[in-house]
């Protein structure tokens, strides 16, 4: 009683055989196995899905890598870069400019020409920049007609011309061209320049075989007794439409000075007027 109560035993297991401290009690079997470790990941229901599983659970989503999506941005960002830079370099080597030569539907666009017109009756003579030249010698203001003005050109000629005609160089560096600006043709022309070894008359004349078209002499002679002058007049064509001239030479210490004038043959009446005034006022007298 004393060792029941000493030790603790509850009265109901004073029968039973005690257990060793060191082991099971002999013949109580092998002792049991413990089971499986609890797994660390377990699948745990939705608050909406059955409370009861007879099948496995779905496999889990395959979730795109944050990387994979930073990759892709920054493939975007690289091509926008790249067309940037190529659409400034087109610019700034004028590739950005758009094309005069062609239209959107590939068709040339017409390309603008001159052509030359050459002076008929009925056209005007291309415009000619003017050179106005003074005069310089003291006869030449003296002897300038109203509505005229004085002029100088190569080799010391002089003349005067109408107040409102152009003034150019002419087709040779030896002359210069005073054109009307009222009438399409009709030009007045001057000059001078180193004498020939043979006679005014004969200089003159040899010209007579340039003049090819529709050429008829009205008058070619030797006009002063006193010194070498010489006049020629004659009618020639010009793409069919009949002109009128009329020229004046005279020689004078090395040079041989010239005054031609011509137009239209339905102007010479007009323009006749004009080339007498310029003859009578051009100098050196000879």
């Amino acid at each position: 009683m004393e060792d029941i109560e000493n030790t603790g035993v509850a009265r109901e297991n004073a029968g039973s055989s005690r257990v060793p401290l060191w082991g099971p009690a002999p013949g109580s079997g092998p002792p049991e196995q413990p089971g499986p470790p609890a797994s660390a990941f377990e699948y745990q229901p939705s608050a909406d899905a059955p409370t009861e599983f007879t099948s496995a659970p779905a496999a889990p989503v395959n979730v795109r890598k944050p990387m994979e999506g930073k990759a892709v941005v920054a493939a975007v960002v690289v091509s926008f870069v790249v067309v940037a830079a190529v659409v400034v370099v087109s610019y700034v080597r004028g590739d950005g400019q758009p094309s005069t030569e062609t239209n959107a539907a590939g068709t040339p666009f017409p390309v603008t020409t001159t052509e030359f017109a050459p002076v008929t009756a009925t056209t005007t003579p291309p415009a000619r920049p003017t050179t106005t030249r003074p005069s310089t010698s003291a006869s030449s203001s003296a002897s300038t007609p109203v509505g005229y003005r004085g002029v100088t050109g190569p080799n010391g000629i002089f003349v005067s011309i109408p107040q409102n005609w152009t003034v150019a160089s002419g087709s040779q560096v030896t002359n210069h061209q005073a054109d009307d600006p009222a009438t399409p043709g009709a030009v007045v022309r001057y000059g001078a320049s180193a004498s020939e070894a043979r006679p005014l008359y004969d200089a003159v004349a040899a010209n007579e075989s340039g003049v090819r078209t529709g050429y008829q002499r009205i008058k070619l002679a030797t006009v002063s007794s006193s010194a070498e002058v010489v006049e020629w007049e004659f009618l020639y064509a010009v793409e069919g439409v009949q002109r009128h001239a009329f020229a004046r030479y005279w020689r004078r210490a090395g040079l041989d000075y010239i005054v031609y004038g011509a137009s239209n043959a339905t102007d010479w009446p007009q323009t006749q007027q004009v080339v007498r005034t310029v003859v009578a006022s051009a100098g050196p007298v000879a």
